[in-house]
């Protein structure tokens, strides 16, 4: 019988490495937080209208019974394009709003949602982009239907211990789907409409860089989750109280782990830096790309 002996010296080594790859990830997703944050403030007032504008229209759909979730995954995309184009714009003007400005770019800010459709170049893409995010959530809506049935849409509270582990599981399983369909969507969209490259290879990169960049991207989730968790407790008071809290606070929350996004998609396809896949990455230099890469707007 072969027998495989590994030195505790190198299980030490392995683990050290796993957990400073972990806290390294994690200050990168903080520096990404706080350049989006420093991002916003260049122009809060269009950003946070459109931010407004977005938490009232997903509010609303939310409340439509059996189509309310496949009309957000059919808008969200257009809404999130056209927030990066506005944040493309942000960026590059290297400068914060004048006080002038501000009533015409609060003014301007729920149009500023469509402003993916405004360039006939963008419009078959994002309409690609919608119809197959409608697609990949109504197929998992699909399976959950077939695989749990009604119970899904029952009172959890009545099942009993079996059934309702297997609802646990059958919800995890969404989860994962749906943070899958989100780890392809939030680079190819930059990488579609700021650099004009193919779709279904900036779907491809955009799932490989959000696998590699996963703790720091769940930093950015936690914020954005931040709204809703805080909505459900307000909802044991009254929903029009959940309501509100998710305007008030999604109007902040949403633009700003937006621009940490962006903030994320120009220090990993930088023109400076070209992504390397995690096998590829251990090859590379000790420099420390993944921290040389996030420069302070």
């Amino acid at each position: 019988m072969l027998v495989l002996l590994i030195h505790p010296r190198r299980q030490d080594a392995v683990r050290e490495d796993g957990l400073d790859r972990f806290w390294k990830h994690l200050r990168i997703g903080r520096r990404w937080l706080l350049n989006g944050w420093q991002l916003f403030m260049r122009n809060p007032w269009l950003l946070g209208g459109m931010g407004l504008t977005a938490a009232v229209v997903l509010g609303v759909l939310e409340l439509i019974p059996l189509l309310g979730g496949l009309l957000i995954a059919l808008v969200a995309p257009i809404m999130l394009s056209s927030v990066y184009l506005a944040l493309e714009a942000i960026y590059r003007q290297n400068m914060v709003l004048p006080v002038e400005l501000r009533l015409s770019a609060l003014k301007q800010s729920p149009r500023q949602l469509l402003e993916v459709f405004r360039s006939e170049k963008r419009v078959l893409p994002a309409a690609t982009i919608s119809m197959l995010s409608v697609t990949t959530v109504l197929l998992i809506h699909l399976l959950v239907r077939l695989v749990v049935g009604e119970a899904w849409v029952a009172n959890w509270s009545n099942l009993d211990h079996l059934t309702l582990f297997g609802m646990l599981a059958v919800a995890l399983l969404v989860f994962v789907l749906y943070v899958l369909l989100a780890a392809s969507l939030i680079y190819a969209l930059p990488l579609t409409f700021l650099r004009d490259e193919p779709l279904v290879p900036s779907l491809r990169q955009s799932l490989k860089a959000s696998r590699h960049f996963t703790v720091a991207l769940l930093v950015l989730l936690g914020v954005l989750l931040m709204p809703l968790l805080l909505g459900m407790i307000a909802a044991s008071l009254t929903p029009w109280a959940s309501y509100l809290l998710w305007l008030v606070i999604g109007s902040v929350t949403l633009p700003v782990v937006s621009a940490s996004l962006y903030c994320s998609y120009r220090d990993i396809f930088s023109a400076h830096y070209n992504w390397m896949p995690a096998d590829r990455r251990r090859h590379a230099a000790r420099a420390g790309r993944d921290e040389q890469s996030l420069r302070p707007l």
